[in-house]
Order: C-alpha cells, then structure tokens, then sequence
C-alpha cells in the first residue's frame, strides 16, 4: 500500500519525451505494445492503432494484454491479435495506458523485460513514470490523443484503420464525449479522425450501446447487492455471479459507470471478484470529487473522476478498507479540501 506523500507528480515529461519516444519507436524492429489488465477502449484503440503505424513502417510488432480482449472491441483492426502471453523476443516495451507495472501484471517478470527500453505512453493523473523514456501528458483526455501525436510524428498518414482504434480511444475514455476534459482541442482531433476515415455513429454503437445478454444477466444479480450511504453507492460481483450469468470478461461490465449516474450519490464503487481470490476495485466520482488518491493508497491509480485499484480479498476486507477512505472524500468535495 502507497503512502499519500508518494504520489507522483504526473505532469513529470521533459520536453523531448515526444522526440525520444519517436527514437525508440524507429530503432525497434520487433516491439512488444503492451496494455493493461482488464482492458478497455483507450488501452485498445491506442495500443492497435500505434501497431498499425508501425506495421506501416514495417516493424513487426507484438501486441499483449494481461486479459482477453472484449469481444465487443473485436472490430477493430488487430484487436483479435492480442496475445496473453509473451512467446517471441522483443526489442523494446511501449507501454500503453498504464499508470504503474502491476498493470501489466506478470510482464514485469519477463526475463527479458528489463534488458530493453521501455517507453510509458500514459495520460493518468497517478502514473509513476516508470519506464526509461515516459511520455506522460495528464492534460488530455486519453492516451490515444498521445498516440495520435506520436503518429504524427513519425510521419504516418492516417487511414481509416488507425483512425477509428484513435477515436475509438477518445469516444470511450470521453464517455462519448461527456467528461469533463473534453475540450475544443479534443473535438478537433475526433473532427480529424473523422475526416480520415473514422465512424463516430459506428463506434458508439460497438462501445457505448451495446450489451450482451450475459452482462445484462451479470447486472441482474450485482444491481440486487446495491447499497446506498452518505452519497455513496457500491455493489459487488462475485465469482458465482459470474458463472451464473456465464459472464467470461474480467471487470465489473461497465457497472460502476452506471452507478455514478444515480442522483443520490458523489462517489461510486463495484468489488469485482477475480479467480484469483483478489478484488478489483472501479470508482468513479461526478465533479468536484477525487477517488485517484485513494486509488493511489491502495496501489492503484487513475483519474479524479475513474480510478481503480487490486487488492487481495476476501471480499468483505476489501469493502471495509476501500469504503472506510472514500466517506472522507464524499464528505469534503475537492474544492472545499482547498480552501480549508
């Protein structure tokens, strides 16, 4: 567990991160692009679009993600081209939407992990710039929008394909354009997605509005554990949960961003059971409140208003040490935190 006065300071990118990320990206041959566990649309979208410039260029890259890629993130280019596991050599790491290690799981683990560059493409509040070159911007809105900027310069032109993972980076990390860092700057790069190429109507259909029966059935059973206290909302999913719903992704299935819609609450959080006997945290808080520093405390990390964390169970443990953090958050908004 982290203390608070290690918090990192996110905003850490010299200024020719940019211009060494492109380095280390042109003198690879064989990179491995790796994204982080239970992942979701900006880990893909970044990570397939970043290889399908590279494939331009006629690097061989390999792509790797601790969990199975969500089928509903299947149509986009590469995205069935993941690999669990690490079974070729490599030249260098890109690490894509990773706010620390852990995320990566066992990769740190790889013999040959730490015998090349790791470049760390991040845009999280708690990153701990960890890799040998970290082009970490926390000002944007996802890590595709660095990404894009690293495309542009390598010099590589924007077809549909690397425009769509891009944009569809930004719609899902946005929550199709509804978080608070959307900016002009943000609406311009999805205007340039679109013009190369990229569908918007296409790609919230596949992210934002569509649901299997099996998460519909998940919801069925974790809506029933709902609890409400002080203006904060949680709920649980267990692994029988899981099997009776025949739900086979790791994650809550976007549980926790329904959640935070509730009026009566500031903060939100869905345990997720895993396999493995740890518990997954999601939180996610409305304006004017900050989950990323408990995220942080408990090894995690994240945005003010989406962060998360895994911690080792059983489940009721991690509720007590989870909730017991975040009733002093709900109680003092950001903004009153300042000026007391």
């Amino acid at each position: 567990m982290r203390e608070m006065k290690q918090i990192p300071n996110s905003n850490f990118n010299s200024p020719d991160s940019l211009e060494r990320a492109v380095r280390l990206i042109r003198s690879a041959r064989s990179p491995l692009l790796a994204c982080h566990l239970a992942p979701d649309g900006d880990a893909i979208g970044s990570t397939t679009a970043l290889a399908q410039g590279l494939h331009y260029r006629g690097s061989k890259p390999m792509l790797f993600c601790p969990d199975p890629i969500p089928s509903r993130y299947h149509f986009l280019p590469l995205a069935t081209t993941f690999s669990t596991q690490v079974t070729a050599p490599f030249d260098l790491v890109v690490s894509l939407d990773c706010s620390d290690t852990d995320r990566l799981r066992d990769l740190p683990h790889h013999p040959d992990f730490h015998n090349v560059p790791l470049l760390n493409i991040d845009h999280h509040v708690t990153n701990t710039n960890f890799g040998s070159v970290n082009l970490v911007i926390t000002n944007v809105s996802s890590t595709a929008e660095i990404v894009y900027q690293v495309l542009n310069a390598l010099g590589m032109p924007l077809d549909t394909g690397m425009a769509t993972s891009l944009l569809t980076g930004v719609v899902t990390d946005t929550r199709g354009f509804r978080t608070p860092n959307v900016t002009p700057a943000v609406i311009e790069t999805a205007l340039r997605l679109m013009q190369a190429g990229a569908s918007l109507p296409a790609i919230i259909q596949h992210t934002l509005e569509r649901r299997d029966v099996a998460t519909i059935h998940l919801w069925r059973q974790a809506l029933a554990t709902v609890q409400l206290q002080d203006r904060l909302i949680w709920a649980s999913i267990s692994q029988d949960m899981r099997r009776q719903a025949r739900y086979e992704e790791s994650g809550d299935a976007g549980l926790v961003s329904f959640l935070i819609s509730a009026d009566e609450a500031d903060v939100a959080v869905v345990f997720s059971e895993q396999e493995n006997g740890n518990i997954e945290v999601g939180m996610r808080a409305k304006p004017d409140y900050d989950v990323s520093q408990v995220a942080f405390q408990l090894g995690g990390g994240g945005h003010k208003l989406a962060a998360g964390c895994t911690i080792p169970g059983p489940l009721t443990k991690v509720q007590r040490q989870v909730l017991e953090r975040l009733y002093p958050i709900v109680a003092q908004p950001v903004g009153e935190q300042e000026t007391s």
